[in-house]
């Protein structure tokens, strides 16, 4: 099936730039406190990365990202930019999943980088056919669309690995949720101490186990959006949906079970919600109120967009 892809304005492009340039430059940290790789995992696997523990050349590693981060930002040098960025992403995600313990957390960033690193060598051996001003748009709107294709295939997956690690069973075990709350709140308590949160949250996990057919219906919620996520290519409008839903999902997740997923909420706003382009056509919809201005071409080609 072939989504269409909207060409996203420059107002548009330049912010969702700057916004996930800040993501990953706060995603890759300032150091990196190990001393070893006691349990390789991913590339770790493949290639030995203690070479960046070394605090030296982590710093250099860091001064290049800096610099990448600002081709990014500027539009020039991606062919240098994407892959180093999309690199070092995954050696320090490696890394830090080869402590022992393996966290979620930082892979959909990674996996952005590589859809638009991907994005990026296509638009070099298949330019986009638009019109020679269109050029530039067409192809980093095709940057954006693998963005949001690597989003909709992270949720999807999340669905599918639920329902084949439980056998087709996950709603009915969900409700044991519970069990998980009390978990992570007691690991929240030892780190902080604070029996205040801690009894809020038993609170929380002994009301889900007394009403699992609710816990059951809001779980299933999420997992329908996680399951039918790639609908969001369809047009702004469900991709307009599906980042509410998805970043209403995640909160209600973190508030409930004390789980953030702070970098899937971050890519949510920038790449599906895209607040600019619907600020920006409301804006155009409240000033708009002549007959020429509605029927202009222009006006007619955000309409379609939008659907």
């Amino acid at each position: 099936m072939k989504f269409p892809i909207p060409l996203y304005g420059a107002v548009e492009r330049a912010v969702m730039r700057v916004l996930f340039a800040l993501v990953v430059a706060h995603h890759i940290p300032g150091s990196l406190n190990y001393n070893t790789l006691p349990a390789p995992n991913g590339l770790a696997r493949l290639a030995d990365l203690t070479f960046l523990l070394n605090p030296a050349v982590f710093a250099v590693a860091q001064y290049l990202l800096y610099g990448a981060l600002a081709l990014y930002v500027l539009r020039v040098g991606w062919s240098f930019a994407l892959p180093y960025m999309t690199l070092l992403s995954v050696c320090v995600g490696s890394i830090i999943n080869s402590q022992g313990a393996i966290s979620h957390y930082l892979q959909i960033v990674s996996l952005v980088l590589l859809a638009q690193t991907v994005a990026h060598f296509y638009n070099i051996v298949l330019p986009p056919a638009a019109e020679p001003s269109e050029i530039d748009a067409a192809s980093e709107s095709r940057v954006i669309q693998f963005s949001q294709q690597a989003i909709a295939a992270t949720y999807l997956v999340s669905g599918l690995t639920k329902l084949i690690h439980t056998g087709g069973a996950w709603i009915l075990q969900s409700p044991l949720v519970a069990v998980q709350i009390v978990k992570t709140t007691e690991q929240d308590y030892y780190d902080t101490l604070d029996a205040a949160r801690a009894g809020s949250s038993i609170a929380i996990a002994e009301w889900m186990a007394q009403h699992p057919l609710i816990v059951g219906a809001v779980l299933t919620t999420g997992l329908l959006l996680e399951l039918t996520a790639p609908l969001l290519l369809l047009g702004r409008r469900w991709t307009l949906f599906y980042g509410l839903a998805l970043v209403a999902f995640h909160e209600s997740v973190h508030r409930v079970m004390k789980l953030q997923f702070m970098y899937n909420e971050h890519l949510l706003w920038i790449y599906l919600v895209n607040v600019p382009f619907w600020a920006w056509l409301a804006a155009r919809r409240l000033r708009r109120s002549t007959p020429e201005e509605v029927s202009h071409p222009r006006a007619a080609k955000v309409h379609n967009e939008t659907n």
